[in-house]
């Protein structure tokens, strides 16, 4: 599917949102604990805000090809959703664990039908890459991860 975009506008709007997606459900913070992630905030938003007048001032309109099945783009989005939703419920090591292990799977029937040796041939990496990420969040940089089931 080729599409004729404005890349620059739509970067812009994407920013904005993201930047109001972050921005509205803050919590009672501190001032000083605000500080930089109010910073970052309306960096982005000067940012989103240049783009857009930059795509309406000088529009380059560019044309996208996007290859692949929409249908695979719209089931791993969501299923992006539904992994957020399950940290809350089962925890951050189950549910990643076996969201990757359901995304490889998916993505890689692409190429035909998954041999289930191949599949269990994924599970010590997807260990790893797990227990990598839950390392890093929280021995490196001290940030407390959704338990559940098992973590």
């Amino acid at each position: 599917m080729i599409l004729r975009l404005n890349t620059d506008i739509a970067a812009g709007v994407f920013g904005l949102a993201f930047a109001a997606g972050l921005w509205l459900p803050r919590a009672e913070m501190g001032r000083l604990s605000i500080l930089f992630p109010r910073a970052v905030l309306v960096i982005m938003t000067v940012i989103a805000v240049a783009l857009i007048i930059k795509g309406m001032v000088r529009p380059a309109g560019r044309q996208v090809e996007i290859t692949g099945s929409p249908r695979r783009l719209l089931v791993v989005m969501a299923s992006f959703f539904v992994w957020w939703f399950a940290i809350g419920e089962l925890g951050f090591v189950v549910s990643t664990f076996v969201a990757l292990l359901l995304l490889t799977w998916y993505l890689a029937r692409v190429h035909g039908p998954v041999a289930w040796s191949r599949l269990l041939r994924w599970v010590p990496v997807i260990g790893a890459l797990v227990a990598a990420f839950y390392l890093t969040f929280t021995e490196i940089l001290n940030v407390r991860l959704p338990t559940g089931l098992l973590f």
